[in-house]
């Protein structure tokens, strides 16, 4: 059958090839501003409070562009460009960065989904749905933590090829980033993945993380891992469990490894359709690293205005054990700098989505 465009006399001269009849695309623009005002103690070097207004308190403020292509035979092709802001004061997230949280090109079909770019990576995509608090920026210890802010997994990875596949109730995914080092292939380099399963309400993850560091002098490079088991039960329509385990290993170029663990769990409870209860906790223990074990407990509140905007209030505590002379190590709600063994964050704030 004979399919005609529209344009084919400007394809003629331009070069461009006439587009299939039946081919459709889109491009939505969607984003969310959230802000809110937030307490802290032991905020100072001198152990004084701060109340600010922030930018991201259940989520980071952002927008982006969403576009899919439907190339025919159940084959697409989309794209995604997002951006983070401060809603606070107008300011992008990432100075000298626009699209700081994602840009990626890819194809998508029934085997699953390719794409190359800025992009999250498997194990940041994996435990957002078994974090209690959901990656919220007050208050979680994902992917840092208020006593150890080097102890984290990779967020994103620029210069990455990522894979999703959805399978029944398995789902699977795959990154590389290329390190981009005329030096080594590995310099720099990074790759991870993970698995998920669902079995109705109830379901289970396992994901992984390694990170080469930049080759130094001596032709070495540091090696970074991270891997968590999580799970999820979704118990009824209005109570959800969840929690795991996370685990850090560090091996630098000089000095000792570093190795350090993360347990996180919580519940969420539906009262009413526009009224959610969220109370978690994390603990993270140092085994290798320097630094005082410590434990935090977080209890949100959220009620919807619409099925866009809510208002939340969240409450925050921290504490680090001290040693045996009785030092710490500084511990804080945020990945902030701490300056007590103890610190506590309330936050009211405000969020819409479009």
């Amino acid at each position: 059958m004979k399919k005609h465009c529209l344009a084919a006399s400007v394809a003629a001269v331009t070069g461009v090839a006439c587009v299939p009849a039946h081919a459709q695309s889109s491009v939505t623009l969607y984003g969310v501003i959230d802000t809110n005002i937030e307490f802290l103690n032991h905020a100072g070097a001198n152990g004084g409070s701060l109340v600010r207004e922030n930018s991201g308190g259940l989520s980071n403020s952002r927008f982006g562009f969403r576009g899919v292509e439907d190339l025919g035979g159940g084959n697409h092709a989309f794209f995604v460009l997002e951006a983070g802001i401060n809603s606070n004061d107008g300011t992008n997230a990432t100075a000298g960065t626009l699209f700081n949280r994602t840009a990626a090109v890819g194809l998508s079909n029934a085997f699953g989904s390719l794409s190359a770019g800025l992009q999250y990576t498997a194990m940041y995509d994996v435990l957002e749905r078994y974090d209690p608090m959901g990656y919220a920026p007050q208050y979680t210890w994902f992917p840092t933590t208020g006593s150890s802010d080097d102890l984290a997994y990779k967020a994103r990875l620029n210069n990455s090829v990522k894979y999703v596949g959805h399978f029944g109730g398995l789902t699977t995914i795959a990154d590389y980033s290329f390190g981009g080092d005329a030096a080594s292939f590995q310099s720099s380099a990074a790759y991870g993945g993970g698995l998920e399963y669902d079995i109705g309400g109830f379901s289970a993850a396992l994901a992984y993380d390694y990170r080469n560091g930049a080759i130094n002098s001596t032709g070495l490079w540091s090696k970074t891992r991270n891997w968590s088991a999580s799970f999820r039960d979704d118990v009824n329509g209005a109570l959800s469990v969840m929690g795991g385990y996370e685990h850090y290993l560090l091996n630098p170029t000089k000095g000792a490894t570093v190795s350090a663990a993360l347990w996180f769990g919580g519940v969420r409870y539906l009262f009413a359709p526009v009224f959610r209860l969220t109370a978690a906790t994390y603990y993270q223990s140092n085994k290798t690293h320097n630094v005082s074990n410590a434990w935090m407990g977080v209890l949100s509140a959220d009620y919807l205005l619409s099925k866009r905007t809510d208002l939340y209030a969240t409450v925050a505590y921290a504490a680090a054990t001290r040693y045996a002379n009785g030092s710490y190590t500084p511990v804080g709600v945020t990945d902030e700098t701490a300056f007590a063994s103890n610190q506590t964050g309330v936050t009211l704030g405000i969020r819409h989505r479009f």
